[in-house]
């Protein structure tokens, strides 16, 4: 990475969609960039979409952030868990006791999935916001085809091969149109 000292700082709070393209807007500019993923968080899920029901391995759905950017000369990504954000000294303080000053603070830490006040849909409506979670709906989507094979009724069949997507962001439309796609595909074969 090359230092410039003399130029701007610019901290990126978050290792997802949101930090990974904050950084990639700013690879051209004279600017240090620092892109701080969380500790539990080792890469970016930048193709859990379609991992999500394909037969891919967790490495194959994510892609470590390092590797990412590493032709990006003016960033370097760090590991470890922000534990406080001091605006007023404009800094950065890691879990580990690391701090780190900035001119420009970029907070992109992440969403959670919102069940609108009905937890118990949790159970039917798995989130997709990580490999983890994208490699759960895989498995069932896979688990759903086996029990569906070995169904004799067509209504029950029916059943089994029904699924729901909510959501027609880049999540909802890339799972329903792969999702699609897969299933032609097995039909003819």
């Amino acid at each position: 990475m090359l230092s410039y000292e003399c130029e701007p700082k610019v901290i990126i709070v978050g290792g997802g969609f949101g930090g990974l393209s904050a950084a990639q807007a700013l690879k051209s500019a004279l600017i240090d960039v620092t892109l701080n993923r969380s500790a539990q968080l080792p890469s970016v899920p930048a193709s859990a979409i379609p991992g999500s029901h394909r037969s891919l391995s967790p490495g194959e759905v994510a892609a470590p952030l390092r590797g990412v950017l590493s032709r990006q000369k003016n960033t370097r990504v760090l590991l470890g868990d922000v534990q406080d954000i001091e605006p007023a000294a404009k800094r950065v303080v890691l879990a580990d006791g690391a701090s780190f000053d900035y001119d420009s603070l970029i907070v992109a830490a992440g969403s959670q999935t919102s069940y609108y006040g009905h937890d118990a849909w949790q159970q039917w409506a798995p989130g997709l916001k990580s490999v983890e979670e994208a490699t759960n709906i895989r498995h069932k989507i896979l688990y759903a085809f086996e029990v569906a094979e070995r169904l004799t009724d067509p209504a029950q069949r029916r059943a089994w091969l029904t699924f729901v997507i909510v959501g027609a962001r880049a999540h909802g439309s890339g799972t329903g149109g792969s999702h699609r796609r897969n299933r032609q595909a097995d039909a003819e074969e």
